[in-house]
């Protein structure tokens, strides 16, 4: 009877024990590259909020710095070392999923409901040629226009400009070179970062519709470069764009040296650098007719990596992670504009013109999605080099950007401008 009664017991506990192990969470590795105080932080805030919230699924974020990531993913295509979740800068995203390195988890987004509540632009760098979604846009962001106002009104202007051709006839009347104060700044530089600030002006608006670079040689994109080339050439802009990243060009701004800049969303939260020195307003980038703006999203993606055991764990977090709620929450911490068109809407933010980068959002592009999107982007800081440098000519600095573009988009053409 003690026998039995031992043997019952013994079999009691392992089913228990059974059970215990059996609701163990899911253990998902998430990398990612934030390495700025605010973001850290409230990546690891988030992450134990739904680590606590549930007992299923259970989230290691680790940090890895942004090149030795992306060295992962090329080594981690081929080895099979992945994560389950990691983060990607919105226009490599098609190249890894070209590689090979994100899954496709279209299927599960779908059945979610509320991917149409996304923004188009950063949304469409989740995606192939064929529209299927490997991941989902964490954050977003967008070039606008800062404007000094005082030095606006010293030129005898009471708004900002509104058209490419009024905004033209700003910058040269704002510019005071007995003071070295310039028109206009931007970044320029030989990297996507330059590319970044370059393309709303080549985008720009023709026939009521935005070019791509796979129309590159369009009238209007030939307009664009060509107004920032003559700012250059007649003294309206620095030369030194070409090696000034956006903090540079910013920078310039702040110190009273340029009209207007070129700036970016996180840029809100640095006009203390202004001090009270000038007064400064935000409008939509003048880029073309008047009514018109053309802009460039920039922003972080999170995929599920290939080769996953936690697929369904994965996009569950990732669903809930970029939820109305947490973009709001997000934007808020980061000066970022949620990807989400709902969390926008109940949105607010403490610094002025903040209002002006979500209008820009509907004017945004995402760069590419391409898999060849770094050898595209090299193209186009390279024709705008030659434009500001050597005085070529947009339109043969465009054809010959051309040249490099057009038979990789003909093999694999970018998605239809918006």
């Amino acid at each position: 009877m003690k026998k039995a009664l031992f043997a019952a017991t013994v079999l009691a506990v392992s089913l228990i024990g059974a059970t215990a192990v059996q609701a163990e969470p899911q253990e998902v590795t998430m990398w990612h590259y934030f390495d700025q105080k605010p973001e850290q932080e409230m990546l690891t805030e988030m992450v134990d909020e739904y680590n606590s919230s549930q007992d299923d699924i259970h989230i290691n974020a680790t940090f890895v710095s942004r090149t030795e990531l992306m060295n992962q993913y090329t080594v981690g295509a081929l080895s099979g070392e992945l994560p389950d979740i990691g983060q990607v800068d919105s226009p490599d995203m098609a190249s890894y999923v070209s590689l090979g390195v994100f899954e496709d988890i279209t299927d599960e987004l779908t059945d979610w409901g509320e991917i149409d509540q996304f923004y188009p632009g950063p949304l469409s760098s989740c995606q192939d040629a064929d529209g299927k979604y490997y991941g989902l846009p964490q954050n977003s962001n967008c070039l606008a226009l800062a404007c000094n106002m005082d030095l606006l009104k010293a030129a005898g202007y009471d708004h900002m400009p509104t058209s490419l051709d009024e905004f033209k006839e700003m910058v040269e009347k704002t510019t005071d070179t007995s003071n070295d104060v310039y028109g206009f700044a931007m970044c320029a530089v030989s990297t996507e970062e330059g590319t970044f600030q370059l393309l709303p002006w080549i985008r720009s608006v023709e026939d009521g519709k935005s070019v791509n670079v796979d129309d590159i040689t369009a009238d209007s994109a030939v307009n664009g470069l060509q107004t920032l080339g003559d700012f250059v050439a007649n003294g309206y802009m620095s030369k030194e764009c070409v090696n000034w990243t956006q903090a540079d060009a910013w920078n310039q701004f702040c110190a009273g040296k340029a009209a207007f800049v070129e700036c970016g969303t996180w840029h809100l939260a640095q006009t203390d650098a202004i001090n009270g020195a000038f007064d400064y307003d935000f409008t939509l980038l003048p880029t073309g007719d008047e009514g018109t703006s053309t802009s460039t999203i920039g922003g972080e993606n999170f995929g599920v990596c290939k080769g996953s055991e936690n697929k369904e764990a994965c996009v569950k977090f990732l669903e809930w992670l970029c939820s109305k709620d947490n973009e709001a929450k997000w934007a808020a911490v980061g000066g970022k504009i949620p990807t989400r068109q709902d969390a926008t809407a109940e949105y607010t933010f403490e610094q002025d013109g903040f209002k002006v980068f979500t209008d820009e959002m509907n004017y945004a592009q995402a760069r590419g999605p391409h898999a060849e999107w770094p050898t595209i982007s090299e193209a186009v800081y390279t024709a705008a080099q030659s434009v500001f440098v050597d005085g070529t000519s947009a339109k043969d600095a465009l054809a010959t950007a051309a040249g490099k573009i057009d038979p990789i988009v003909k093999e694999n053409p970018l998605p239809e401008s918006k």
